[in-house]
C-alpha cells in the first residue's frame, strides 16, 4: 500500500485547532496509509518549515497563495482557516452566517427582545458571522447594538441602556474570551447574568468557558467534524481528483447551555411556565390544550400571547423543542431513528419524518450522516 506524507500547518495553542487535528487524526487512522511529518516532535508545523519538503497533502491555514505555490510543486493542501478575504477553493470552513443565524434564533426562542454583538474584530469569511446575527434578527423586527471595541464593553452598562424596550439582552461573543470579558464587564457594573445579560460564545472551549462564573454557553461548533471532511478532501486531491468548485461550509453542531443563558427571558409569568413546561416534556406527546393546562390560562389566551411575545405559535415551539431533542439524540446516540421519534413523542416515524424536516430540511438520517464521521 502507498502511503501518503501529511503536514498540518497549524498552530496547536488554538483550541479549535486542536479539535480540527483530532478529526484530521481519526480520518488518518482509518486510512491506514498517512504519515504524518513531525520534525520538532509533534505533528504541527510553520509553512517555513515546508520549503524543501516533498510530501503528498498539506492540512492548516493556507490563503490562496500558500494552496497555489503547494500545487505547483505537486504537493495537495486544504485550508481550515476561516479568516481569509478570499477562501481556497480547497477549504473547508465552519459556517459563518450560520453561528449567526443560530445565536439569534437563540436568543429569540428564549424570549430576548433586546440584542448587541461584540465588535468586528474578525477577518475575511469569519465576518459572516455578524451578517447572520444581524440579518436573522432585522428579518424578525429586531435592532441590534454593535459593541464595536473595548471600551464600549468596559462601558456595557451605558451601551445598553441605548436600548429600548425591557428584559434581558442577548449578547453574541464573537470568540469565547470575548464572551469571557462581557461577563467580567457586566458584573463590574453591577448586571446580573443572566438576568439582565445574557452571553453566547462561539468556539465551546472548556477552558474559556467554565474557568468563571457563571460559567458561559458557547456555539459548539463542530472542528473535529471540520478535520475529518478536510482529510478527505485531502485525500481525493491526493489521488487525483479535480479541485471542488467552491468551499465547504459545515454548520455549527449545537449549542452547550451554562448558566449564562439560563433564563426565561419573558415577563409574562404564563409564558414562562408554558415554556418550561414545553421544555421539560419534549419528549411526550403534548399538545396545546396541555400547555394551556400547565400554564393556567386559557388556550386562546395562551395563544395570543406566544404571538405578541414569541412571534410563534404554541404548536410551533412543542416541534420547534421536539426536534430540537431530536438532533441531540440524532448527534449524540445510536438510537435507531423509530426510537427517536418515540423519545420525542412522535407515534410514528412518518409524522416525525415530516416534522422533523419541517424544521431542519433535512430528514432524520441525513442529518444524522451530516454529523457523523463518516465517508
Amino acid at each position: 500500500m502507498d502511503h501518503f506524507n501529511i503536514a498540518l500547518a497549524m498552530d496547536y495553542a488554538n483550541p479549535f485547532v486542536r479539535d480540527v487535528a483530532e478529526g484530521v487524526a481519526r480520518y488518518g487512522f482509518q486510512q491506514g496509509n498517512w504519515r504524518f511529518y513531525a520534525p520538532h516532535g509533534a505533528p504541527e508545523v510553520a509553512l517555513a518549515d515546508l520549503n524543501k519538503w516533498s510530501g503528498s497533502g498539506v492540512i492548516g491555514m493556507l490563503d490562496q497563495d500558500a494552496v497555489w505555490m503547494l500545487r505547483k510543486r505537486g504537493i495537495a493542501g486544504v485550508n481550515i482557516f476561516g479568516r481569509f478575504a478570499q477562501l481556497p477553493n480547497t477549504s473547508v470552513v465552519v459556517d459563518n452566517h450560520e453561528i449567526g443565524r443560530m445565536a439569534a434564533e437563540y436568543f429569540i426562542g428564549k424570549g430576548v427582545r433586546r440584542f448587541a454583538i461584540t465588535g468586528r474584530k474578525v477577518f475575511g469569511d469569519a465576518t459572516l458571522k455578524y451578517e447572520g446575527y444581524i440579518s436573522t434578527l432585522s428579518d424578525k423586527g429586531f435592532q441590534c447594538l454593535e459593541l464595536k471595541s473595548q471600551r464600549s464593553i468596559q462601558n456595557i452598562g451605558t451601551a445598553i441602556a441605548t436600548l429600548d424596550g425591557d428584559g434581558p439582552v442577548g449578547i453574541l461573543a464573537t470568540e469565547d474570551p470575548v464572551g469571557r470579558v462581557v461577563i467580567d464587564a457586566c458584573l463590574d457594573a453591577g448586571l446580573r447574568v443572566p438576568e439582565d445579560v445574557s452571553v453566547l460564545g462561539v468556539n465551546n472551549g472548556a477552558f474559556a468557558c467554565e474557568m468563571l462564573h457563571p460559567q458561559m454557553s458557547s456555539i459548539d461548533l463542530g472542528a473535529a467534524r471540520i478535520g475529518w471532511q478536510a482529510a478527505q478532501m485531502l485525500e481525493q486531491l491526493m489521488r487525483g481528483d479535480a479541485e471542488p468548485e467552491k468551499p465547504i461550509r459545515i454548520s455549527p453542531e449545537k449549542i452547550v447551555e451554562r448558566h449564562s443563558t439560563d433564563l426565561t427571558a419573558v415577563t409574562d409569568k404564563a409564558v414562562a411556565e408554558a415554556l418550561r413546561f414545553i421544555r421539560e416534556n419534549a419528549h411526550r406527546s403534548v399538545q396545546v390544550d396541555d400547555v394551556a393546562r400547565a400554564a393556567h390560562v386559557g388556550r386562546r389566551t395562551l395563544e395570543n400571547r406566544f404571538k405578541t411575545l414569541l412571534q410563534v405559535s404554541v404548536h410551533d415551539s412543542i416541534r420547534r423543542e421536539r426536534i430540537q431533542r431530536a438532533c441531540r439524540l440524532l448527534k449524540e446516540t445510536d438510537m435507531l431513528v423509530e426510537v427517536v421519534a418515540e423519545s420525542c413523542g412522535y407515534a410514528t416515524r412518518e409524522r416525525f419524518n415530516q416534522a422533523f424536516k419541517q424544521e431542519t430540511g433535512a430528514t432524520p438520517s441525513g442529518y444524522r450522516k451530516k454529523f457523523r464521521f463518516s465517508i
